[in-house]
């Protein structure tokens, strides 16, 4: 078992490398960064090509964003975690993307990932997020599939999972805030438990919203509309009385 490459550093210590095929976000991530005074970042709009000059100059942190083509961020987390791609495969890697929906960073979690930031970016998350990696002692364990993952995340989020069954019967509305959208702890992890998604925080039912099965976000229903046409129905009976 085998911790992550920036684990202890300090944040000044940083050596980061940023892909995202969005030149304002790389401009803004870039910035920010450098704000942070990291000691270097590097941008690439594609993972094969943050890939290609890894290999010869690996860095200490990945963050990249999801939505990518033709490799998604998911893509290169994958071959960055494979045994073959060491020392990569001990990088830690933490996601960007507009996209927070529980299915999305349950995947991205259960494939390796160290933390999951919420678009659009605030300076004080990202922050947090970074010196949050920075003390997560949690080791890299190769999984059944050959690629390596953080040791016990599977585990917890499949506990998540069934308290979440339990207490929304498999109809919640899962709204997300950009506020608290970062994903694990305040604190470095010993006990795992403490893993928490940002959907847990902001759970709820909803008698008027159901759930796309693809990602998450709500959606309009009939019962909206019954409810609506029942409240001018009324209006009408008492303009004409």
């Amino acid at each position: 078992m085998t911790r992550h490459y920036a684990y202890g550093l300090d944040i000044n210590d940083l050596d980061v490398v940023v892909v995202d095929d969005s030149k304002p976000m790389q401009t803004i991530l870039r910035s920010t960064l450098l704000g942070f005074r990291v000691r270097r970042v590097r941008t690439f709009d594609t993972p094969e090509e943050a890939l290609e000059v890894m290999r010869l100059d690996p860095p200490n942190m990945v963050i990249t964003d999801w939505r990518m083509k033709p490799t998604s961020g998911i893509g290169l987390l994958r071959n960055i975690r494979q045994r073959k791609m060491a020392p990569l495969c001990f990088l830690p890697v933490v996601f960007v993307t507009a996209h927070g929906t529980r299915t999305l960073i349950d995947r991205i979690l259960r494939d390796g990932a160290q933390n999951v930031v919420i678009k659009p970016i605030s300076p004080s998350a990202l922050f947090e997020r970074l010196n949050w990696t920075l003390r997560d002692s949690r080791p890299l364990v190769l999984g059944e599939n050959g690629r390596y993952v953080v040791d016990g995340v599977a585990e917890s989020l499949d506990e998540k999972a069934r308290k979440w069954q339990q207490i929304g019967g498999g109809r919640s509305l899962v709204a997300l805030s950009p506020a608290r959208a970062a994903v694990g702890p305040k604190r470095p992890p010993a006990p795992l438990d403490e893993l928490r998604l940002p959907s847990e925080a902001i759970v709820a039912e909803s008698p008027t919203a159901d759930t796309r099965a693809e990602d998450g976000q709500p959606v309009a229903t009939g019962r909206n509309k019954t409810g609506f046409a029942k409240i001018a129905r009324v209006r009408r009976a008492k303009g004409a009385a």
